[in-house]
């Protein structure tokens, strides 16, 4: 039997560097909200709740000498204009990746072009890209929900969390009715690479285990691109695996959402291991499990 992690999981660099600014500036004593979950995975709240770093829903709970933190999906433009007008002290950290992605909408709606973004119209990265075209960019889940109509000028952005396929199903059906496309692809690599490491790993997999929140969409793409080759079960925490999952399979396969902590991809990994015997176990990293601890 084998316990494989696959080559690419947990936490991107945009997760990363937004849990290291606000560990930073609690060390430094300001007094640090998120607006909203910093991350899609509640744990690693809880646990930045832990250290004093709490979230607020919005802006108006935020109290004068709070140090507000943008979170990795960002703002709109007008939470950041609000923000600055409360003139509390702004820590932005936002992904570079969505940071580029918002100033590419707003030189596409400043150039006259439709602004057709490919994404979940209910996920605050998106809510936020929209802002950058003024509130008139056209959102698309697929390229199946884009009705072909004769554009001028069309350009195309995605959500950084999409698949590459989906973006070039929908590039594919906007060409034919554009006198102008410009399409950018805005897809960020950390996901695609998990998302390709989490395919292989599946290929050849009895089982997989999906780890994240299950409000994460890059989490929920992973178990959706796995379920279409193996039995797959997405979790947040270890204590929700059951043992009779693992019965009469050989090679079992863990991915984890970009928002997922290395500590619960170990818990995980510990107990998937325990229930099978503790059996032949190949790790593709976390740096090498058993016992790892370091965040």
């Amino acid at each position: 039997m084998l316990i494989r992690l696959a080559r690419h999981s947990g936490f991107c660099f945009g997760v990363k560097r937004a849990i290291n600014s606000a560990m930073k500036a609690a060390a430094d004593g300001d007094n640090i909200v998120t607006l909203g979950p910093i991350i899609h995975n509640p744990q690693m709240v809880e646990r930045l709740a832990e250290h004093g770093i709490g979230y607020v829903d919005g802006i108006e709970q935020l109290g004068k000498g709070d140090t507000a933190i943008i979170r990795s999906h960002g703002v709109t433009r007008e939470t950041l204009r609000e923000l600055e007008q409360k003139n509390v002290k702004i820590i932005d950290a936002t992904c570079p990746h969505v940071s580029g992605t918002q100033q590419f909408t707003r030189q596409l709606k400043e150039e006259g072009y439709t602004v057709l973004i490919l994404g979940n119209r209910e996920h605050p990265e998106v809510i936020a890209l929209q802002s950058y075209a003024d509130g008139e960019a056209i959102i698309v889940a697929s390229a199946d929900e884009f009705i072909p109509k004769n554009y001028a000028r069309l350009g195309i952005i995605s959500q950084t969390t999409q698949p590459l396929g989906k973006l070039q199903e929908l590039v594919t059906k906007a060409v034919p009715c554009c006198g102008r496309l410009l399409m950018m692809n805005t897809i960020c690599n950390a996901t695609s690479i998990r998302q390709e490491s989490t395919l292989t790993l599946a290929q050849d997999s009895d089982i997989m285990i999906v780890v994240g929140g299950h409000n994460s969409s890059n989490t929920k793409m992973l178990a959706l691109i796995s379920s279409r080759c193996v039995q797959t079960y997405h979790i947040e925490m270890a204590s929700e695996l059951k043992p009779q999952w693992f019965e009469g399979r050989e090679r079992i396969g863990i991915t984890a959402g970009a928002s997922t902590p290395d500590w619960i991809i170990v818990d995980v990994y510990n107990k998937i291991n325990e229930y099978t015997g503790d059996r032949d176990c190949k790790t593709n990293n976390v740096a090498d499990i058993p016992g790892y601890q370091e965040e």
